[in-house]
């Protein structure tokens, strides 16, 4: 699980690689990254046995997923390329933390002190850094961006929970790709345009890493960890993603890490380590078959 949240921490880098000035436009990237991991999606969603097609019933909602799903890559990549790879990789990680709020408010679930004060805490932590960038105006665009793709993603777990009696996780997950690919394509020709379209050495291995990495690599891992361990003890270990996309963007794209930048991020880290302790304190009086059916329905980024 820390293996996978180190190559998660790297996405927000691929991203920046891949959406620099002069490589791969915003939205035309996100529809080479899901055309990149689609076959992996379709060897996933074989081996689990539920089938590729959905009765037209329930065409509406593979819509509105696919839809959710394309706006949601899309205004990531839109926001990583004008913000920092860094702050990019806090900001896209409060989903949790929102689904969490969201479950609470919509479905009922219950939340307790101790998720109260991890969401209190990663409030905190976005407040202080988005304060430091109205105060200097460099990248506010782009974080603020981020952060409604963390909400839209949160929107999408809600609605993928309601949907999932409906749609098996698997199949849905292949139906939304395969739609979102054709949206964000023809969103990037005719926004974008095919001049935008610079494939440079950087931008690959970027795309490749999105592509291969992160919605090949650590969704094939994250299956596995899934079958063997409670997915929230396996979410306690979700804070170190912010900690390690600081330390790639670092390293690798030379952001500065700043005190108000430490800070946050600790706080928003701290703030999912606590909703995610308080949610297996919520699981663990559970029978093991309940736990199992809660674990198999979260789906990861």
């Amino acid at each position: 699980m820390v293996f996978c949240c180190a190559l998660w921490g790297g996405n927000s880098v691929a991203v920046k690689f891949s959406n620099g000035v002069g490589a791969l436009p915003p939205f035309g990237c996100a529809a080479l990254r899901f055309a990149i991991c689609l076959p992996i999606v379709a060897l996933f969603c074989a081996q689990g046995g539920t089938g590729f097609l959905r009765p037209r019933r329930d065409w509406w909602l593979i819509a509105l997923h696919g839809f959710l799903t394309a706006l949601q890559i899309g205004t990531y990549n839109w926001g990583t390329a004008h913000s920092e790879a860094g702050r990019s990789s806090i900001f896209i990680n409060i989903h949790p933390l929102i689904t969490v709020g969201l479950a609470w408010l919509l479905l009922g679930e219950h939340l307790g002190t101790r998720g109260l004060l991890g969401l209190g805490a990663a409030v905190f932590g976005v407040a202080i850094i988005l304060v430091r960038q109205f105060r200097t105006g460099g990248g506010l665009d782009g974080d603020l961006v981020v952060l409604a793709s963390g909400v839209i993603f949160a929107f999408q777990t809600i609605a993928q929970k309601l949907t999932f009696p409906r749609i098996p996780p698997r199949t849905l997950l292949f139906n939304q790709t395969v739609l979102a690919l054709p949206i964000v394509a023809a969103w990037s020709l005719i926004g974008e345009g095919l001049e935008s379209y610079h494939f440079t050495r950087p931008a690959v291995w970027g795309l490749l890493y999105q592509g291969l990495i992160s919605s090949g690599v650590c969704f094939s891992l994250w299956m596995i960890l899934l079958g063997r361990y409670q997915a929230g003890r396996l979410a306690t270990i979700a804070f170190l993603t912010p900690i390690f996309g600081l330390s790639f963007a670092n390293l690798f794209r030379g952001d500065p890490i700043t005190p108000p930048l430490i800070i946050g991020g600790s706080l928003v880290g701290l703030g999912i380590y606590l909703v995610a302790g308080g949610r297996i304190a919520q699981t663990d009086g559970l029978p093991e078959a309940v736990q199992g059916v809660a674990s198999a329905t979260e789906p990861r980024p």
